[in-house]
């Protein structure tokens, strides 16, 4: 029976799929596109990006986030390619979009696609999408459970950048799938003033830690500290980032002051 129920389900998500396409105008076909190539690492970091956009969209709404999983971005760049030569949600061979999804490996009971085209950055993306009814409605769906994501960059092609999310809810909402995880936008989040490597303590490694962002600064060159990071640098919270704060935080690794940010 469930498997007469998962059939019918099948067809009922791929007739109610979500048809959407996101044109960008604006875009010349050839220039202005980036880079000549594009590291694949950087395509990785960029389909993070657009699910830490996607979770933080549904939290602003009061929604549960999704998970990515692994296999879903490896299927959402297969289809971000296709997109390349075929900016739709139909496949080269007819087929639904759904089916670059092995359903042995990954069951699930619904899917949706967004797809869009000619940004370069996953910011302005995300907003095609937020701007578009039937994209927003696909990324606020309260029952999709996991996603995938992909950003796809071919020089000479009509709109250079092709963006892909791949949605998918699964049979029982608490089914796990192999590595999904719920990605950050910060992989180091400080718990309080100093703490600058996350861990939630306060000691010399802070201290290393700062130590190394001023010096890079002196010298010009790139510092790796994240915006939270940053925040909790400023050991006395006045906007500025300086020797004055190293050494307000050696006192406090010292015991000298008791508490962070120090105020006068």
């Amino acid at each position: 029976m469930k498997s007469v129920f998962k059939v019918l389900s099948r067809i009922v998500s791929c007739i109610a799929v979500i048809a959407i396409v996101c044109f960008a105008s604006g875009f010349s076909r050839t220039e202005s596109h980036g880079a000549e190539e594009v590291e694949q690492e950087k395509l990785k970091e960029l389909s993070k990006e657009i699910i830490v956009l996607v979770n933080e969209a549904r939290a602003e709404n009061g929604l549960k986030p999704v998970y990515a999983v692994p296999y879903l971005c490896d299927v959402s760049q297969v289809r971000a390619r296709e997109c390349i030569f075929q900016f739709s949600h139909t496949r080269a061979d007819g087929s639904n979009f759904a089916t670059v999804i092995d359903d042995n490996l990954i069951p699930f009971c619904y899917a949706a696609e967004n797809i869009a085209a000619g940004s370069p950055t996953a910011e302005a993306t995300f907003e095609q999408w937020r701007n578009s009814p039937k994209h927003w409605e696909a990324i606020l769906n309260p029952n999709i459970t996991h996603m995938g994501a992909a950003a796809a960059y071919e020089k000479n092609s009509e709109y250079g950048w092709y963006w892909q999310q791949l949605f998918i809810q699964t049979w029982e909402p608490t089914t796990e799938l192999p590595g999904q995880y719920i990605p950050q936008r910060y992989e180091i989040v400080p718990q309080s003033t100093g703490d600058l490597t996350g861990d939630g303590s306060l000691n010399c490694y802070d201290y290393i830690v700062l130590l190394d962002y001023l010096n890079k600064k002196k010298l010009g060159e790139p510092v790796s500290m994240n915006d939270l990071q940053m925040d909790a640098a400023d050991c006395f919270q006045d906007g500025l980032i300086t020797e004055a704060d190293a050494k307000a935080m050696q006192r406090f690794i010292l015991g000298e002051y008791k508490t962070l940010p120090y105020v006068y």
